[in-house]
């Protein structure tokens, strides 16, 4: 008699327990799911401030809605909280440097993150939209829900343009840790 498939992944059989996994264990196991990047950015009284996020997804069509998670607490979740717009910046290949820079912690905001970084302020929003990407966004937050150690922000899209069709780009994905891309294939 066979153990069944449950068995063979090493999970309990049917009606025992489950426990929370090792933490550890859970977040290597997140990492395997391959996702874009982006970098959120805000006009803040002090200048502009940028994140890099890999927690970003199309919610909505209509109403057009996004979704985007960010860590509890972190400056960016307070900007967005108290300033209610924002942008969504889709990193291309190209741009990994970027997506760097805006990640590492303890930035200070303002003007001196963006020294050296093109970009224009959004008509929608004011949000500095950077140069290269492949699409921007400006949003609107719809909500903030509480999710364990981050909060899951729900947006609404006030505008979007994406790269003209002639631009060749590469997309910036996040899997295992590293930065890396895709190859398209038609």
């Amino acid at each position: 008699m066979s153990a069944g498939p449950a068995a063979a992944l090493g999970l309990p059989p049917p009606g025992d327990e489950l426990t929370e996994p090792d933490p550890e264990v859970f977040w290597d196991s997140a990492r395997q799911f391959p996702t874009g990047v982006a970098v959120l950015t805000a006009d803040h009284h002090l200048g502009p401030h940028g994140t890099t996020v890999s927690s970003f997804a199309f919610v909505s069509r209509r109403p057009p809605l996004i979704s985007v998670c960010l860590k509890r607490p972190s400056s960016f979740l307070s900007l967005v909280r108290s300033g209610g717009e924002f942008g969504v910046n889709v990193l291309v290949h190209e741009q990994a440097v970027l997506a760097r820079r805006f990640a590492t912690p303890g930035r200070s905001p303002g003007a001196t993150q963006f020294e050296g970084v093109p970009y224009a302020a959004g008509d929608a929003s004011g949000a500095p939209l950077l140069d290269g990407s492949a699409a921007w966004l400006e949003c609107r937050v719809d909500r903030v829900l509480a999710a364990g150690d981050h909060d899951l922000v729900l947006a609404r899209v006030l505008f979007a343009r994406r790269a003209a069709a002639s631009t060749q780009c590469s997309p910036l994905v996040y899997h295992a840790g590293r930065f890396a891309t895709t190859q398209t294939q038609e």
